[in-house]
């Protein structure tokens, strides 16, 4: 039985984040070639280092942003209190009663 456009055999469909045969070859692919270019990397990261500090930081801040998590803003609902014991909280984390 033939299906109807816009069905498939897979009523879930594809699971989320799974990726094609292509795209996997190629992150593949891509990840062999930029391990072989990390002594030309790390060349080009000296030179510009010793050129101009300054444009080393922004060149490294571009590119660590592919490696570090994003930081995201996170809201936190409910009352702060200003009553904060730190001696308390201190006995409390070691487990003191």
């Amino acid at each position: 039985m033939p299906f109807k456009k816009g069905e498939s055999g897979n009523k879930n469909g594809r699971p989320k984040g799974a990726q094609d045969k292509l795209t996997k070859e190629a992150r593949e692919i891509f990840i062999e070639t930029l391990e072989g270019q990390v002594p030309n990397i790390e060349d080009a990261f000296a030179k510009v280092l010793k050129e101009s500090p300054s444009k080393y930081l922004e060149l490294f801040a571009k590119y660590a942003q592919y490696f570090v998590p994003k930081k995201t803003e996170t809201e936190v609902k409910g009352e702060l209190s200003t009553n904060f014991d730190f001696e308390e909280t201190i006995k409390r984390l070691r487990g003191d009663k």
